[in-house]
């Protein structure tokens, strides 16, 4: 299987998505990527021009549930779980820093 994307645009790729990988598997991802390119350019070749598009793959139609607003009652319960609660808020670690100026 020849490739389909090069190694130095997965890299590029996962730097700016912020992965990182070991040598190992940035190889065993290269591969894989590549196998799913290659099985959509196989998809790609199929001759689809008398097959109708569809949206659902079953041909009937969708339950329909009426849309009523309800109240929710389980609020309490969720704060019973959450390890702290203020003011009927969770509380949890910064995970943004500000920035000083």
């Amino acid at each position: 299987m020849g490739e389909k994307i090069s190694l130095e645009e997965l890299k590029k790729v996962a730097q700016l998505a912020k992965l990182q990988f070991e040598e190992g598997e940035l190889m065993r991802f290269f591969q894989d990527v590549n196998e799913i390119v290659a099985h959509f350019e196989k998809l790609d070749q199929l001759d689809l021009r008398d097959v109708s598009p569809t949206s659902h793959i079953s041909w009937s139609q969708p339950p329909v549930h009426a849309d009523d607003p309800t109240e929710w009652k389980g609020e309490e319960k969720v704060f019973q779980h959450a390890p702290v609660v203020w003011n009927r808020y969770f509380v949890v670690p910064r995970v943004v820093e500000k920035e000083e100026r």
